[in-house]
Formats: C-alpha cells, sequence, structure tokens
C-alpha cells in the first residue's frame, strides 16, 4: 500500500521533472546558440585578418613608375654616350633593387635590409646625377636590429628626389638620420636641399607618402607617425615602435617581439 509521502514524492518528481528537463533543453539551446555565435565571430575575425593582410600587402607592393621611367631614361642616355661600364653597373642595381621589391613578403622586415635596399636605389640615382649629388647617412648602432615595414625608407628617398632634388639645379644633398628613441621607438628623418613643402600643398595623398601611413596604422595605429615639416627644405620623419626580431625556437604564432 503506498503511503502519504511515497504518493507525494512521486506526484512531486512528476510535476518538477518535466520542468527540470524543459529547463535543461533550454540551457543547451541557449549554450548551442552561443557556441555558434562564438564560432561566427572567430571566423569573422579570421576573414577580417586575412583581409587586412591581403590590404597590406597590396600596399606593400605598390611600387612608384616616376622612379622606372627616370631610370629606364638615364640607362637610355648612358647607352647613348657609351659609357658601357656604368650602365652595366646602373643595370646590376637596378636588377637588385626589383628582385628586393617583389621579394619582400614579410609585414616587417629587418633595416638593415632596408638600408641595402635603398643603397641600390641611390647608386642608381647617383649615376644618374654624378657629382652632383651628396648622400649622406648617420646611423645610430642602436637602431641596427630594428624592424621596419618594408620600402618606407626608399619611399622617403625617392619622394626627396620627386619633390625636392629634382627641381633644383646645382649640388644635390640628401641626409637620412635613423635613431632608436629613448628605447621604445625608432624615429626615420629624411631631408633634402630641395624646396620645402608648403602648407595645403603636401603631397601626403600621393601612392608613397599615403601608402606609408596606412601601412602605419594597419600595424601599429597611433604608435606609427609620418609628419611633414614646413621648413626650407624638404624634410619628412617618421617614428615607430622599436621591435626586434625574436630569437629561434619560439612559438610559430610569435614573429616579433617589442624590446623596451
Amino acid at each position: 500500500m503506498i503511503t502519504y509521502e511515497s504518493f507525494f514524492l512521486i506526484i512531486l518528481f512528476s510535476i518538477i521533472g518535466p520542468v527540470f528537463g524543459f529547463l535543461a533543453l533550454i540551457f543547451y539551446n541557449l549554450y548551442e546558440k552561443q557556441v555558434s555565435l562564438l564560432q561566427v565571430e572567430n571566423r569573422q575575425i579570421t576573414l577580417e585578418k586575412e583581409l587586412e593582410t591581403s590590404r597590406y600587402m597590396q600596399l606593400n607592393q605598390q611600387i612608384q613608375p616616376h622612379f622606372l621611367f627616370n631610370s629606364l631614361n638615364s640607362l637610355y642616355s648612358l647607352l647613348r654616350l657609351e659609357k658601357y661600364d656604368k650602365l652595366s653597373k646602373a643595370f646590376e642595381h637596378m636588377v637588385l633593387f626589383l628582385r628586393s621589391k617583389y621579394q619582400e613578403k614579410d609585414s616587417l622586415y629587418p633595416l638593415v635590409e632596408e638600408i641595402d635596399y635603398t643603397k641600390h636605389y641611390l647608386e642608381i640615382q647617383q649615376i644618374r646625377f654624378g657629382d652632383r649629388l651628396t648622400v649622406n647617412w648617420e646611423l645610430d648602432p642602436g637602431s641596427k636590429r630594428a624592424l621596419i615595414i618594408p620600402y618606407l625608407l626608399q619611399t622617403l628617398v625617392e619622394n626627396a628626389f620627386k619633390h625636392g632634388l629634382e627641381e633644383i639645379e646645382g649640388d644635390l644633398n640628401l641626409t637620412i638620420l635613423i635613431e632608436r628613441k629613448h628605447t621604445q621607438s625608432v624615429f626615420l628623418e629624411v631631408k633634402d636641399n630641395g624646396p620645402g613643402f608648403k602648407k595645403g600643398a603636401v603631397p601626403i595623398s600621393g601612392i608613397g607618402l599615403s601608402n606609408i601611413q596606412k601601412r602605419l596604422n594597419l600595424l601599429f595605429g597611433e604608435e606609427g607617425q609620418i609628419e611633414i615639416h614646413y621648413d626650407q627644405y624638404g624634410h619628412i620623419s617618421v617614428q615607430w615602435p622599436y621591435i626586434e626580431k625574436i630569437e629561434e625556437g619560439a612559438g610559430e604564432n610569435e614573429m616579433f617581439v617589442v624590446r623596451r
């Protein structure tokens, strides 16, 4: 015979059981939705990163046709004047310059490689302008291990020729300064004795400087800055966080590390 207590427990479980089952079903559905939402968010983040990487690489591969046209014209002039030794040297630097341009795929690479790359460009310009051109390098040893976005220095140097040095007669002076600031950032400055920039007429919208600004923003946000100085002569500076390549043996997903 069923006691009153047993009957009460049976009734209680028959009521509470379905309620708990219903609540468990609701929580399970909420959990599934949360997991699905996280998966969608992760996919979106992955796609955004891939899009950003694709955009960065597209910016990375832009090249000013201005330099190519002038270089080819210089090569033709050397050929016409039968200056074959200089022509051979110019071709060698042109090949090395273009090969470096289209081989580099990383978002950051060693500053020393960027300097070598820029020197190929300057060698071609040296052949073009001869003794008129003087290039002064001021390199801080503390910046040698730094990483830089590809073609940043070369673009600034090319800009100095395009908007300054090519517009004057007589001697051409170019100064390149690179130093480590307060151990936390790299400061790069390019000066020339061409006409300075006037306010309201700054070529920041051109491919070169605009490209640099966009890539700095993508990688460093507000910590990467390009500044155009309104001096008597051409003067542009760039600053970004000091970063070194990490030692071998680190994790695959940790390519770079900031050294303070």
